[in-house]
């Protein structure tokens, strides 16, 4: 991968923490997204910015960090929006607001969602944060499945985790020039295959 370098002068130019951190967080977004696994080195990190590499361990004590910080305001998005459906009254109408709102953000962070995901195959630290990323689905889902349809917690977390790895695979397929029309289809395809196995199953009369 061809890596944009860093004119040496602009290294003596002073910053505050909070904008060198912004920096190398945007510096390393661009590799993540822009080769594989093994392009996401510090040294390639740093290369994109008009700092040195030491400066990066003030700021992060290693790359499994950086890439937690990356994620991190994701996952804050989404444990917000599933808190909301776990402690639903009415759980199909919250479980479609909590879709609703999974999808937006796939949608406007869909570039680099694919890159946590797909690099996750070649690197451990990388396969965390995706981790990260699914457990709170997966806790919901696994909550849902035990309060909703009696199932045992091995059961319902190994439904939920299917389920949620579903989920990401759907929204990962919008990508970052989805429709509204695109995202609200893949949104309610998602809602009738959780409310068909989340919710209680009606007897027929056949039954």
């Amino acid at each position: 991968m061809a890596v944009a370098r860093v004119d040496p002068s602009a290294r003596r130019v002073r910053r505050t923490p909070e904008v060198a951190r912004a920096e190398i967080l945007a510096a390393a977004r661009e590799v993540l997204e822009g080769g594989s696994a093994a392009d996401f080195t510090v040294a390639a990190v740093m290369s994109r910015t008009a700092m040195t590499r030491k400066t990066f361990y003030v700021h992060f004590a290693d790359r499994g960090e950086l890439i937690r910080a990356l994620v991190g305001p994701l996952r804050t998005e989404l444990d917000a929006t599933l808190q909301r459906w776990s402690g639903a009254a009415d759980p199909v109408a919250a479980g479609s607001e909590a879709l609703a709102a999974a999808a937006r953000m796939y949608v406007r962070h869909a570039t680099l969602l694919r890159a946590v995901w797909w690099s996750a195959a070649d690197d451990a630290e990388v396969a965390q944060a995706r981790a990260t990323l699914l457990a709170p689905l997966v806790a919901v889902g696994t909550r849902l499945l035990v309060d909703q349809r009696g199932f045992d917690d091995d059961r319902a977390r190994g439904v939920a985790l299917a389920l949620a790895t579903m989920n990401v695979h759907v929204l990962l397929a919008l990508g970052p020039s989805a429709t509204t029309d695109e995202r609200d289809a893949a949104t309610r395809a998602l809602r009738e295959v959780w409310t068909s196995v989340v919710l209680p199953r009606t007897p027929t009369a056949d039954t």
